[in-house]
């Protein structure tokens, strides 16, 4: 739907000897069907455009009601039909124990063998890791923090974690 990307393909074909049909538009091989081509690449590509700034009015849209825009489900909260965050309790506990237990200063390899004692997996179902431990860590979600893109707003989801405890466990992570 580029028609750069369109007038090179065909080129590269056509040096190839190979002829470019449309199976949907009779367009002749004449000089009206220079113009016919041009115009229907020329709509394919506006209509490419303009879905895009559609989607991205729709997802800024979506970000300012703290709505869950896709991409993978962070561990503690639940995603409705609606697009909204909830609480997952059984993981909430989890996340929760991995924050106090940090500010206790318990090891982090010793925290996940704790997770891994217990059959608690990430949610893409894999044992928690050093890396996936310091992000949920760092994870602002878990204070209530709903962020998309450029839109970042407080307490725009349910909080899991208190700010204090927060600000203490970025202080240790420090």
């Amino acid at each position: 739907r580029d028609r750069y990307d369109s007038a090179t393909y065909k080129h590269k074909l056509k040096k190839n000897g190979v002829r470019v049909i449309s199976a949907k538009e009779n367009i002749s091989a004449d000089a009206s069907g220079i113009l016919m081509e041009s115009v229907l690449e020329g709509m394919a590509e506006y209509y490419s455009a303009e879905l895009a700034q559609k989607i991205k009015r729709g997802m800024e849209i979506s970000a300012k009601k703290c709505k869950f825009i896709g991409g993978k489900r962070v561990f503690g909260f639940n995603i409705t039909p609606e697009k909204d965050y909830v609480i997952n309790e059984e993981e909430a506990y989890w996340v929760k124990y991995v924050f106090d237990s940090y500010l206790l200063r318990i090891q982090p390899i010793e925290i996940i063998e704790t997770l891994k004692k217990h059959g608690i997996k990430t949610t893409s179902n894999k044992d928690f890791t050093h890396d996936s431990l310091f992000r949920l860590l760092g994870n602002r979600k878990y204070i209530g923090e709903y962020s998309c893109g450029n839109i970042t707003i407080e307490h725009g989801i349910p909080q899991i974690i208190d700010d204090e405890t927060f600000e203490k466990v970025s202080l240790i992570r420090k």
